[in-house]
């Protein structure tokens, strides 16, 4: 059922809401200085609770929900600190599964803006400082931090970690990570610290060798995917963990796509190396975290007769597992796809690995400053030989799919998390 009506927000909440989304004019600036003066005049509370940090260009997401997942069957009070949101901005920080209250970013924003430099601090500073204080305040056994962007320069790694993971390495944000994957990786490998434990499910050579180098300067204990673990697929959906030390078979997994055997799998790994400084976390635990995690907006199916399927694959290493995933599940079909991209993304690279999948494609802008062109990225797909239209609204476009689709067609969302949280709402799929 398609609705569209927006949930209403507290009065307070939504102007605290505005006030955080004023501060993306500064728009991106890498650097810890200003996150790390900040943190200490709130009495760095990110070094009050025990933590998992996970870097990484596909994944990260996944392999931290995973993460948590695990520990919330074992009975942990978790933690979990993503980005960015989908329609709710409280989706971004869950204490045990759950989005703070209204009232919690309220009251955290307001001790903030009591310290904060109000002439250079970024979105995402303020919003990481408001969600370590909202974690602290929660005195989690486990907190699970998700890099935003890059890894060595981002305003997460002020954390002082337990365990750190590093997902798969693609090319992506070049303007910021430098060009070329082994650019990227020094990027994400600056999130490796001295002696502490790295789990890694990088697997290219140039990322792998990068790693690799860090963590033994580092002296940072490093076990990787395909050496010292492995994931297999079994029959249906399931899967088998092998490392030196644990053998699970038949793990089940809800959230399709056969990356998410390797995300499960390190985050399995991660688990191992919680285990081994105290956390007691048993194989039941293991088994029914890993079948509970759900993480919106990839490959989550929303709706039915037609399917709907939002995907955020927003990389070209997402968007070829989005595609094989598709074909996989969906065999001989030829979806109607919802596309929006930003303008600082390979939009063309991306379009031309999804594009040729589609029966036809409707071309819509994302949420903020930083979307493309729908104009501009229609003209591009007619030109890989698809059908494509351009609506200037998301929803509008969406609706438009619906009324050409059949209840045997797919209708798939894709492109950017800054568009299908928009989809997912107008299918009636609440925030939890």
């Amino acid at each position: 059922m398609i609705t569209l009506s927006t949930p209403s927000l507290a009065p307070e909440y939504q102007q605290t809401v505005d006030f955080l989304y004023s501060l993306e004019r500064f728009g991106i600036l890498l650097g810890l200085d200003n996150i790390a003066a900040l943190l200490k005049k709130l009495g760095n509370p990110h070094r009050t609770f025990p933590v998992a940090h996970v870097a990484g260009s596909n994944g990260k997401g996944s392999t931290a929900s995973f993460i948590t997942g695990i520990a919330l069957a074992a009975g942990l009070k978790t933690a979990l600190y993503t980005s960015p949101h989908l329609n709710d901005f409280r989706e971004r920080i869950r204490i045990d599964g759950m989005m703070v209250s209204q009232e919690a970013v309220i009251e955290s924003t307001d001790r903030i803006r009591a310290l904060y430099d109000p002439t250079r601090t970024t979105f995402f500073e303020f919003t990481t400082a408001l969600a370590f204080d909202c974690i602290a305040k929660a005195k989690p056994d486990l907190a699970v931090i998700e890099v935003g962007l890059g890894g060595r320069l981002d305003a997460t790694n002020t954390v002082e970690p337990a365990v750190t993971v590093i997902t798969d390495i693609s090319r992506e944000h070049e303007d910021y990570l430098g060009h070329g994957i082994a650019s990227v990786a020094r990027e994400k490998a600056g999130v490796i610290k001295a002696h502490v434990p790295l789990v890694s499910g990088a697997v290219r050579h140039e990322a792998r060798q990068v790693i690799l180098d860090v963590a033994r300067e580092l002296e940072a204990p490093i076990k990787e995917f395909g050496r010292d673990f492995q994931g297999r697929r079994m029959q249906g959906n399931t899967f088998a963990y092998r490392s030196h030390t644990l053998t699970l078979e038949s793990l089940a997994l809800t959230m399709p796509g056969s990356h998410q055997m390797k995300n499960a799998s390190v985050a399995i790994a991660a688990v191992e190396e919680l285990m081994a400084q105290g956390y007691t976390i048993t194989e039941a635990a293991m088994r029914e975290g890993i079948e509970a995690t759900r993480f919106a907006g990839r490959f989550e199916i929303i709706g039915r007769d037609p399917d709907i399927i939002i995907d955020g694959a927003h990389t070209p290493e997402g968007m070829r597992l989005l595609k094989s995933t598709v074909k996989r599940l969906y065999p001989g079909v030829k979806p109607l796809v919802l596309l929006g991209m930003l303008k600082d993304k390979n939009y063309r690279k991306l379009a031309e690995i999804i594009v040729p999948l589609a029966r036809e494609v409707i071309c819509v802008p994302p949420l903020g400053d930083r979307a493309l062109d729908p104009t501009e990225l229609a003209a591009f797909v007619r030109e890989l030989g698809v059908p494509a239209e351009a609506f200037p609204e998301i929803i509008e476009g969406f609706m438009r799919l619906m009324e050409k689709a059949t209840k045997t067609d797919l209708i798939l969302a894709t492109g950017s998390l800054y568009m299908i949280g928009l989809v997912r709402r107008a299918c009636g799929v609440a925030e939890e």
